[in-house]
């Protein structure tokens, strides 16, 4: 660990890169971090994060600060608000990450305000990165609409609503009208189904009596730190595809498969129930097939 410092103290970043290649090492994984940051890639940095969450998330401080920061030096400051929520939601905070999460939201804004002074985007523009097949280039249009007379895009966010391939987009987008308070009967379309919202009305995601169950269940139930903070990461990539609709299963269902969901993004061989208390309650078929059904939603993101 010393030696990586001392490389990156002296500028030596592709060599910090070539020796923590395959490391899965908490320390390291954040040395190579620093080193994208330093070479400006940054794309390749958040990918480290995205792969390595769970062993990041040893030393939350560090994570917060580098995975917020990285977001809003891309742009993406409607995914910094996500994500924000999500390290909101994770069990086991001390006192210095509940300071870190307080100031973040100041920090996100200040950023966004800092950016959106330095690079303006036409209309034109604006609509043509709400159109691209790449979802950092919607996040970045959304993020800039914020900012504008949002009732002025309303005609195409009411066209992606209905017509985006990518579910995840439509929630959104969708979120940001809620955020918003825009007050229009507006249609979502969700797998093949239509909806009637009224943005202004909608309860917005990751607050009620389902989410705040299934999450702080992870806890109680998991008895394993890391389980749990993979599970709470999906749960809330779940909920943002599914949103407006509401949970279909119940809290105990989501737990069961959240489990084994954690369990195979964690690599773990064992993938037995028993360890839950309430394993006797359960269907164990039904809840194999829910499990399925959320793995192949948490594909798009």
């Amino acid at each position: 660990m010393d030696n990586l410092k001392s490389l990156l103290d002296s500028k030596q970043y592709d060599l910090v890169l070539k020796l923590t290649e395959t490391s899965t090492s908490s320390n390291d994984l954040f040395y190579r971090i620093s080193a994208f940051i330093f070479l400006g890639k940054y794309e390749d940095a958040l990918y480290v994060i995205q792969d390595h969450q769970e062993i990041l998330e040893s030393n939350l401080p560090a994570l917060i600060n580098a995975h917020i920061n990285l977001l809003c030096v891309l742009g993406r400051f409607e995914q910094a608000y996500t994500v924000l929520d999500y390290y909101n939601n994770l069990p086991y905070q001390s006192q210095v990450v509940e300071e870190i999460l307080r100031k973040m939201p100041k920090v996100i804004e200040a950023e966004e305000k800092k950016q959106t002074t330095y690079k303006f985007y036409s209309d034109e523009e604006i609509e043509q990165m709400l159109r691209s097949d790449k979802f950092e280039d919607v996040l970045l249009a959304l993020d800039t609409i914020k900012n504008r007379d949002i009732l002025s895009f309303l005609p195409i966010l009411k066209e992606l609503l209905v017509s985006n391939s990518k579910e995840v987009i439509k929630s959104y987008i969708l979120m940001m009208l809620v955020k918003k308070e825009v007050d229009r009967d507006l249609v979502i379309v969700k797998k093949g189904k239509e909806i009637k919202v009224n943005p202004k009305h909608l309860i917005p995601p990751f607050i009620g009596e389902i989410f705040d169950g299934v999450v702080k269940g992870f806890d109680k139930e998991f008895k394993d730190s890391t389980l749990s903070q993979i599970a709470t990461q999906l749960f809330s990539q779940y909920t943002i595809y599914i949103y407006p609709e509401e949970y279909p299963y119940s809290v105990k269902e989501y737990l069961a498969a959240f489990y084994l969901l954690a369990k195979d993004y964690a690599s773990s061989m064992n993938s037995d129930l028993s360890s839950l208390s309430f394993i006797n309650e359960l269907d164990l078929e039904k809840i194999n097939k829910i499990k399925e059904e959320i793995d192949k939603m948490l594909e798009e993101f």
